[in-house]
Parts: C-alpha cells; structure tokens; sequence
C-alpha cells in the first residue's frame, strides 16, 4: 500500500512480509534498493506490516517484486496471503475515509 508522504525522491509504501523475509530476495533480484523503517505484527498472526522508502526511480521494479511476492507467499504455504492483504487495506481504506475508528480510537472512548 502506497502511502500519502510528498518526497522529492523517494515513494513509501506499507508492505505484508513475514519474519523469514521473502521479499527481500525479490528486491535483490529486481536489483531495488529499499529503505525498511518500523515492523509492526500481531500475536497469532504470520505476517508483519513492514515501513518503507523506495526511490522514485526504482519503483517500478519493486511493484514488479511485490507481484512476484503473492506468487511466492503461495509457494512457501501461506495461502491465506492474498485474502489477509485485502482485508487489511479495505480496514486502512475504510478508517482513511472515516467509516471506522481504529481500534486504539475505540479504546481510549
């Protein structure tokens, strides 16, 4: 998910990974350079949301990793990749346009 954050130079997207990192292999093979911030990840679940910059210019090929991501989360087991993927970025487009609070929003009311 591509967030919202002017850069001269750089784009920053939200990816879906997991703590084996698949991604990154793809990155290298596609020849990105990315930038990783913070992690984030929830008990129970496989998969962490990862932070990160990418240079405008290598932003097509890392959309071209990322779509070869989804191949390879199926191949590794994680079958539920895809359908976990939707469901968190409707929930983030749906707190962006004000239908939902987050649940940190909830707990504090």
């Amino acid at each position: 998910m591509k967030l919202r954050r002017w850069s001269l130079w750089q784009c920053c997207y939200v990816i879906v990974d997991v703590p084996e990192y698949l991604a990154d292999s793809l990155f290298i093979q596609e020849q990105v350079r990315v930038s990783f911030g913070k992690e984030y990840s929830r008990k129970g679940s496989p998969y962490v949301l990862i932070f990160c910059r990418v240079r405008k210019k290598d932003e097509d090929r890392f959309l071209r990793a990322l779509d070869r991501l989804e191949q390879k989360m199926l191949l590794m087991g994680y079958t539920d990749y895809s359908e976990f993927c939707s469901r968190l970025f409707a929930e983030f487009g749906e707190i962006k346009a004000g239908e939902r609070q987050p649940a940190a929003a909830k707990a504090e009311s």
